[in-house]
C-alpha cells in the first residue's frame, strides 16, 4: 500500500508541473501579445488602428520577458541537469 501512495504522490506532483507549464506558459504568453495590442482596434478591412498603451505595452514586455525566463530556465535544466542537482 505505501508504494501506491508513493506513486500517487509524485503522480499529482508531475501533473501539477505539468499542467502549469503546459498550460500556463501558452496563457501568459496570449495575455502578453493580448496586453501589446490593447489600445488598438480592428477596422473593418482588417487593419489595426490606434496605438497600444503604454501600460498595455510595459505589462505585455513584462510578460514576454517571464515567459522567456521560464524556457530558458528548462532549457538549462534539460542540458545541464545532472551537474545542477547532482
Amino acid at each position: 500500500m505505501e508504494i501506491v501512495l508513493d506513486t500517487v504522490n509524485a503522480l499529482w506532483k508531475v501533473v501539477a508541473v505539468g499542467v502549469l507549464l503546459g498550460a500556463g506558459l501558452p496563457a501568459l504568453f496570449a495575455l502578453a501579445l493580448r496586453s501589446l495590442n490593447s489600445g488598438r482596434t480592428v477596422t473593418a478591412d482588417g487593419s489595426l488602428s490606434g496605438t497600444p498603451t503604454v501600460g498595455g505595452r510595459v505589462i505585455g514586455f513584462l510578460l514576454l520577458a517571464i515567459v522567456s525566463a521560464i524556457a530558458l530556465f528548462g532549457i538549462v535544466v534539460i542540458v545541464l541537469g545532472k551537474q545542477l542537482f547532482h
